[in-house]
């Protein structure tokens, strides 16, 4: 902290940033118990469920999001690649198919943060309170608080229904519940 008087208030906004990004992982996600547990680092072609999604949805002025903010080199904030590295300090990575790949055909590994799931922040008493408490501490006002958690809640639930199994049901293997679509 003594530095920052001497750095210029772009590097402040940058540690702003990176400040933002950790407590949003700490607020929005938790370490699972289950193995099957993961959360993408990219977005698939059909659905975009990436933790820096939503992230970057929330928190637009912390976040450069090459696919909201177009090509707009102006724009401050943290980039895909930055965002997940922060959350590689909190999760292993893990290569799955269960997460969708960059770039690449469906049913090909992706990368995600292993044993990573959304915190349950509308009926779990815990997920609610830590969510509430970290984005408190940012200075998140209330009726944004429920907002961002309202948001967690629905990538919570989609992510539930279209993650892939890491073992596709094939011959001698159950194949688990059909998905009600």
């Amino acid at each position: 902290g003594q530095r920052a008087s001497r750095m210029p208030n772009h590097q402040n906004e940058e540690c702003r940033a990176v400040q933002v990004a950790r407590a949003f992982f700490q607020a929005a996600t938790k370490l699972s118990e289950d193995n099957e547990d993961i959360l993408p680092q990219e977005d698939g072609v059909d659905q975009k469920l990436s933790v820096f999604h939503l992230f970057s949805e929330l928190f637009p002025e912390y976040a450069h999001d090459k696919d909201r903010d177009g090509g707009n080199p102006g724009k401050n904030g943290l980039m895909r690649l930055q965002f997940n590295k922060i959350g590689y300090e909190i999760y292993d990575k893990e290569q799955s198919r269960r997460v969708p790949a960059v770039r690449a055909k469906p049913g090909n590994p992706g990368y995600g943060f292993r044993r990573a799931r959304w915190r349950n922040v509308v009926e779990n008493g815990e997920d609610k309170k830590t969510c509430e408490t970290v984005l408190r501490g940012l200075g998140v006002a209330q009726e944004r608080i429920d907002r961002i958690r309202r948001r967690i809640e629905d990538f919570r639930e989609e992510w539930d229904q279209v993650r892939r199994p890491s073992r596709p049901a094939g011959p001698g293997r159950p194949r688990g519940h059909k998905r009600s679509n």
